[in-house]
């Protein structure tokens, strides 16, 4: 009987393991931080304005080669979503200003909202957050536990309607690999090509 007990404990263990990986295993518990948007056309916001809405965030720069693949998949999204609710915006981790950024962000047709990051501060901010539901590479592996760190760039962060942190991505994504994830959150249940 003692066996079986044991066994039966083993085997519901495992099972729960597996399926708590695959759903990622801390989402919900932790908050994304407050911090203060100060966006290319001057205005100030905080994150936490943007509750109500699943929020991509992405920490990029105009130097890094896999933030500029990911750009256009990210203009994509807010094309489709943001009347459906969805808030992208990028944060730029750029030094060389503002007005080099807008001018950046016009020539490759950025119109989402992009706010200016300064790196320590933006550090400051995310890096104490732990076990976030992470997804390293190409996001084809399963999530793992990290910090909140945004030292490798692109670095995004999926955030719930009610500001909770979903998943964080480190590397270039593209539409096909964040918009299930978005839509979940949205509470989209038609098939992707009714709204394409």
């Amino acid at each position: 009987m003692k066996r079986v007990w044991v066994w039966l404990m083993a085997v519901t263990l495992a099972a729960g393991c597996e399926s708590s990986e695959q759903s990622g295993t801390a989402y919900g518990d932790i908050a994304a931080p407050e911090m203060e948007l100060t966006y290319l056309d001057g205005t100030i916001t905080k994150l936490s304005d943007l509750e109500g809405q699943v929020v991509l965030l992405n920490f990029w720069a105009t130097w890094c080669p896999p933030c500029l693949e990911e750009l256009p998949h990210f203009e994509s999204l807010h094309q489709a979503y943001r009347d459906k609710g969805l808030a992208v915006v990028g944060v730029s981790m750029d030094q060389a200003g503002a007005e080099y950024v807008r001018d950046f962000a016009r020539q490759v047709s950025i119109t989402y909202p992009v706010a200016m990051g300064a790196f320590e501060k933006m550090e400051k901010i995310w890096a104490p957050l732990t076990e976030i539901p992470t997804v390293h590479g190409f996001g084809s592996e399963p999530p793992a536990l990290a910090n909140g760190t945004v030292q490798m760039m692109p670095t995004t962060f999926v955030i719930d309607r009610s500001g909770m942190i979903y998943r964080k991505h480190v590397g270039p994504r593209d539409r096909q690999t964040l918009e299930p994830e978005l839509r979940m959150l949205m509470g989209i249940d038609e098939p992707l090509a009714q709204v394409h």
